[in-house]
């Protein structure tokens, strides 16, 4: 897996096409595409579209997902204007009392004087310890396991 600081085309020329001996020349008239595509594309001038995550995926019999997750996580490490960005966007108020995550919110509900029993109570600290120590062994994910106590007292084990 490339880092997210590795531009996706950089990727692509490095781990596929060198290794098997095509040139940009080969793979711009194998994909149907103009050679000053791919080569903008391996010289990091120009991300991965989703026309070209298809032909590649179809080319290397791979999902497109991959290309396009690739150019995702690179470009969100890569959000030049993401201080900018930051003196003008006012976070929504109502974080606290929801749980965000990429599906959707989910209301936590009303708070209450005493937090309820958290799952630490359920689950040993050993138990814990290994869930940490195999996301840390899951490094293709680029996550560091991180344990956050929800507003309602809840504990869980997540990354960042």
């Amino acid at each position: 897996m490339p880092t997210h600081d590795q531009h996706p085309g950089v990727f692509l020329l490095e781990r596929y096409l060198q290794p098997l001996g095509i040139t940009p020349s080969d793979l711009a008239v194998a994909l149907g595409i103009e050679e000053r595509q791919i080569l903008d594309l391996v010289e990091g001038r120009s991300p991965i579209t989703a026309d070209a995550a298809g032909r590649l995926a179809l080319y290397f019999d791979v999902p497109a997902r991959w290309w396009l997750e690739l150019q995702a996580r690179y470009d969100a490490e890569h959000l030049a204007c993401l201080e900018k960005l930051r003196a003008e966007v006012t976070p929504y108020p109502g974080l606290a009392d929801v749980l965000v995550t990429p599906l959707g919110v989910k209301p936590l509900g009303p708070r209450t004087a005493e937090p309820p029993k958290t799952l630490l109570a359920t689950y040993s600290k050993e138990f814990l310890d290994r869930l940490r120590e195999q996301a840390k062994w899951a490094k293709e994910i680029h996550r560091t396991p991180v344990q956050v106590t929800l507003p309602d007292g809840t504990v869980m084990l997540t990354g960042k």
